[in-house]
């Protein structure tokens, strides 16, 4: 018999410190259990992460879990959980044979959570049920966090290995924790003879340390000799070893321990760990044969087992070797000046960084994999950053060490900021991060009721919201459409007369559904919807208009007293914990898509699917964290425009993105600026400024933006390019630019949930409404330029572009907008139902600016922006010049129960706008088009044409 299978005999069993699929298929580990005295087996997050990257013997498993639909997370538990089992089985006869003592392998809680006594406890908790098997040792490290959850789990039965033990002092409080449990149980009357649990004092890593220091130090003088620090080394790890041996006998040979040995309680081995030799100068097999033991354990890696079998010389008791110098050792380490506690903290800290690495490049090779078997369907990114790369790649690391994108699945409101009132304002605005799941449940009954509205003979479903309640519903009519013969859904976020009076042609009133959607339940414009629509129901049918309307809202706003006043179909109660922005995966965005007949389901399913890309997965590798991470650095190093070039299939969901971005990264002075609806264009109409986002379909034809992508890649514009897998993958992409944003407001450090400057608009139009219902008109102010029919208002900044002589409007707002600086953008801001023509003459205007100018220009609607970009204007950076452009309303209409019409609402909206945009100091003009709209913005734009003409001309000459 050789060295290793005598060890038993000696009152030591080896472990294994290694577990692989391919031990255990190939019948290895069967054979060295019944052969070569293997008595148990450890595992830790770097062993899994060699079996598993390193081999195809996972592969068929991992393409199981991922057709069923797993995580990353979810796989690389099944996958060690798999592992563990078997080899538990495999040694289950030592189990037996040695009474339940030995024959265990264990399993590892992630080491994320060495510092989470909570956390820790659940996962040992899961990890111990899911394996099953009485013969498996759940790991926990044994950091002050973590001892009491060990206690806690040995108390409830659960069997320990407690891990990254670097100190006697450790040692002793592990010991102590696991006799306080066993005493909890015996108070209780619980059994103890079935609670196992074995310390492990990681030994090599300990000299690893010490010897380095120590070759630090100089020799000095001690008792008139020389003495020489480097005549300690290679000493630390076995000192410590058999100082905590000596520990080990005096708490489990004391009288109080006796008691508990009566009751049938086991002692907790010490288990030697990290027993390779990591010096070469050093003897192979020095950690086995100097620490042979009664009552305690080596693990061993594979090499370390092949060489003790071959030359390993086994001396009883070594481990009782010269106690007095291992002593004496600790007392000339503190002579030097080395403090073995600062050693044995940075170890810990060491040992949980190696794990947590291996953990996460683990995690990350998995979730490759699993993106690499969805192939399309997990609608693949790329990014490449330029001359950002570096920065970029150094914040997926900063944002994996300070574990931000755990903390964020965790929901922790300091990621953002930590004054206590945003604090709490946060806390409950991260439920969005659960909508996958929680609506996943709620799908049926939404079908259901889709189902019912239909088979009554409905015809036709609008919309009655503002910003987040109504964008993911115009995303979804322009890009769904009607199926099935179910609803066909329209959007209703304008109060302009002309909107709702186009709507009305367009819809039989009596077989539409109203969807009131409002989050706080108070916003006015939807109220004022609602109260229009069910006076025009009542006057066709009086005998129940409320039949027709339903509500979404939060729980007891004032929206559901309107709803049980006016008798609604029925009132959808949404998540409180979710602002409107993040809100589309909730009843907010599914409603009307189940609706119109959209498979919501399968929506959700793909939202599950990017939530499984997203949470527990390395920054690299993880979708939506690393796309904000590109965001953030960008906008850190002046790339604030992100510019949007969607395929035509799903071009519509620019304006949902749009209000995403501006309204949660907008503020504080900060923000990035969403370019919607810009044409590609070459690199030399560009500055420096701009991010590339080129979301699109495989089965668009995007030939010609992406021969402009490269061209504006090669000349150093980051691009990130998003493939959709297909339409029904927007639910992915919700999430996956919801993560986005909430990263990229980390990076940028404002609080990504708040809207502080929306409310800014809001009030000024109250005010302007309070003076119009006074004086039954606004209070008039003088144009700073009138030509003919078009009126230029402006505030100070504007009017000293009046000193000069204008030959028209056109060379008034060429003056304006020429004061646009590199990194500015310049935004259209039409205030008026947006018709074919007047889409492409505002989009033909804004590309000749972007041109001439070489910035970026957006061309948003209003009042829809006030409850989104509006953000970002008014608290973003100040880089914007913004052109307010609104008609004379020539035809009114009432709003039930007020004193004002929507002609009055929708001028005040535009008024209140422009004034709180000039109380922020910020470069704006308001331009009145006339009572036609069409021959109004057709002569501006003609007449800018003109003078840019002019002034290209006046240059060269």
């Amino acid at each position: 018999m050789s060295a290793l299978t005598n060890l038993l005999y000696y009152g030591q069993s080896y472990w294994l410190d290694n577990l692989t699929r391919k031990k255990i298929i190939s019948g290895e580990l069967s054979k060295r259990v019944s052969e070569q005295g293997l008595r148990g087996i450890t595992s830790n997050p770097s062993i899994f992460n060699k079996a598993i990257t390193n081999s195809t013997d996972y592969d068929e498993q991992i393409t199981a879990l991922v057709k069923q639909g797993n995580s990353a997370q979810q796989i690389y538990n099944a996958l060690t959980i798999k592992d563990v089992q078997d080899a538990c089985d495999i040694l289950n006869p030592v189990y037996v044979e040695s009474g339940g003592t030995d024959g265990f392998v264990s399993l590892e809680v992630s080491p994320y959570l060495a510092r989470n006594t909570q956390e820790t406890i659940k996962e040992a908790r899961k990890l111990a049920t899911a394996v099953g098997r009485a013969n498996c040792l759940i790991k926990i490290p044994g950091t002050p966090e973590g001892i009491p959850a060990i206690e806690q789990m040995l108390y409830e039965g659960i069997n320990i290995n407690v891990t990254l033990i670097f100190s006697v002092k450790r040692y002793v409080e592990v010991a102590q924790a696991y006799i306080r449990a066993v005493k909890h149980r015996v108070a209780e009357g619980k059994p103890v003879n079935d609670i196992i649990s074995v310390a492990s004092i990681f030994i090599s890593r300990i000299d690893v340390l010490v010897d380095q220091l120590l070759g630090m130090y100089p020799s000095p003088l001690r008792d008139g000799e020389i003495y020489r620090p480097t005549l300690l080394a290679g000493k630390a790890g076995v000192a410590t070893a058999r100082l905590s041996y000596q520990s080990f006998k005096e708490i489990f040979n004391s009288k109080d321990w006796e008691k508990l040995k009566n009751k049938g309680a086991h002692v907790q081995k010490p288990l030697w760990a990290s027993t390779s030799n990591k010096d070469p100068l050093y003897k192979d097999i020095r950690y086995v044969e100097s620490l042979v033991g009664n009552n305690t354990i080596n693990t061993l890696p594979d090499e370390t087992i092949t060489a003790f079998a071959a030359h390993g010389i086994l001396e009883k008791d070594a481990i009782e070797g010269d106690i007095k110098e291992a002593k004496q050792f600790f007392t000339d380490l503190e002579k030097v000046g080395i403090d073995i506690d600062f050693v044995t903290q940075q170890l810990e800290n060491e040992g949980i960084q190696k794990f947590t690495d291996a953990y996460n490049e683990l995690i990350g090779n998995l979730a490759n994999k699993r993106l690499s078997i969805l192939g399309e369907e997990a609608s693949p990114q790329e990014g490449n950053c330029g001359s950002l790369e570096k920065e970029v790649n150094a914040a997926y690391k900063a944002i994996d060490e300070k574990q931000i994108g755990r903390l964020l699945f965790a929901k922790d409101p300091y990621l953002w900021k930590t004054d206590p009132e945003q604090v709490k304002e946060i806390s409950r605005r991260l439920g969005w991060l659960n909508l996958p799941d929680d609506f996943t449940e709620n799908v049926e009954m939404l079908i259901a009721f889709a189902l019912k509205v239909k088979e009554e003979g409905y015809t036709d479903a609008v919309l009655l919201g503002m910003g987040g309640s109504s964008l993911c519903s115009e995303v979804a009519r322009e890009t769904f459409g009607t199926t099935n013969g179910y609803l066909q859904l329209f959007v209703l976020d304008n109060t302009d007369p002309a909107a709702i009076i186009e709507l009305e042609k367009k819809i039989n009133i009596e077989k539409t559904l109203f969807i009131v959607a409002s989050k706080s339940g108070n916003t006015e414009e939807t109220l004022s919807f609602f109260h229009y629509f069910y006076q025009q129901l009542k006057k066709k049918n009086d005998n129940n208009p409320g039949n027709n309307f339903v509500a979404i809202t939060d729980d007891g706003t004032p929206l559901v007293k309107v709803a049980e006043k006016y008798q609604f179909r029925k009132v959808f109660v949404n998540n409180p914990d979710l602002g409107g922005r993040y809100s589309v995966l909730s009843d907010f965005g599914l409603v009307p898509m189940a609706l119109m007949g959209v498979d919501i389901k399968a929506l959700l399913l793909n939202a599950k699917q990017m939530e499984g890309s997203c949470d527990g997965v390395p920054a690299a590798a993880n979708p939506g964290v690393s796309l904000g991470i590109i965001l953030g650095i960008c906008e850190r190093h002046g790339r604030d425009k992100v510019t949007f070039i969607l395929s035509s299939s799903i071009s519509s969901f620019g304006y949902w993105v749009e209000q995403l971005l501006a309204e949660s990264t907008g503020k504080e002075g900060r923000g990035l600026v969403p370019v919607n609806g810009e044409l590609p264009g070459n690199p030399d109409v560009y500055g420096t400024d701009r991010i590339f986002v080129h979301m699109y379909l495989p089965s668009d034809n995007n030939e010609a933006d992406e021969t402009k992508l490269k061209m504006l890649e090669e000349a150093g514009h980051p691009v990130v390019r998003i493939k959709v897998a297909n339409k029904i993958a927007l639910g992915g992409e919700y999430y996956r630019w919801e993560i986005a944003a909430a990263i990229a407001g980390v990076i940028i450090s404002i609080n990504s949930f708040d809207q502080p400057n929306v409310e800014e608009s809001k009030e000024n139009t109250s005010q302007l409404l309070k003076g119009w219902i006074k004086d039954g008109s606004f209070k008039k102010v003088e144009p700073i330029l009138k030509v003919e029919n078009i009126a230029i208002y402006g505030n100070e900044k504007a009017k000293q572009f009046t000193s000069s002589h204008h030959e028209s409007v056109g060379d008034f707002i060429n003056s304006f907008t020429a004061q646009v600086k590199p990194g500015d953008y310049i935004a259209l801001l039409p205030y008026f139902l947006m018709t074919s023509y007047r889409t492409k003459v505002l989009q033909t205007w804004r590309q000749q600016m972007r041109d001439e100018f070489k910035e970026a220009t957006t061309l948003l609607n209003g009042p829809r922006y006030l409850h989104s970009t509006g953000q970002l204007h008014k608290g973003g950076p100040d880089t914007g010049l913004y052109l307010i452009l609104i008609g004379e309303e020539e035809k009114d209409l009432p709003i039930p129960g007020e004193k004002f019409g929507f002609t009055t609402l929708h001028q005040a909206q535009a008024l209140g706008d422009f004034r709180s945009l000039n109380d922020k100091g910020r470069r704006v003009i308001f331009i009145q088009l006339g009572k036609d709209i069409d021959a109004g913005l057709e002569k501006l734009y003609q007449s800018f044409k003109a003078s840019s003409k002019r002034h290209f001309i006046r240059e060269v000459l």
